[in-house]
């Protein structure tokens, strides 16, 4: 028994989405050519609109997985 309590589903979600958000944004930071605050914006709100379509892509693949007929028995 591990004594880490597992995070709420709204928990996750924020914690899924900050760590795609870091991950992106650092991507940005790293092809972008020149740094100013206009592009760190930029880059800011890109980073933001990419991690939610990750989490989206994330969910509909884990979630069709779950649909697919085999947990019923039933061949693919």
């Amino acid at each position: 028994m591990s004594g880490a309590a597992k995070p709420s589903g709204v928990t996750a979600a924020a914690v899924e989405l900050a760590v795609w958000w870091a991950v992106l944004a650092a991507l940005w930071l790293v092809l972008v050519s020149s740094l100013d605050l206009l592009e760190c914006l930029v880059g800011a709100a890109a980073a933001l609109l990419g991690a939610c379509a990750a989490r989206a892509a994330r969910r509909a693949a884990t979630e069709g997985s779950a649909h697919t007929g085999r947990a019923e028995g039933r061949p693919r």
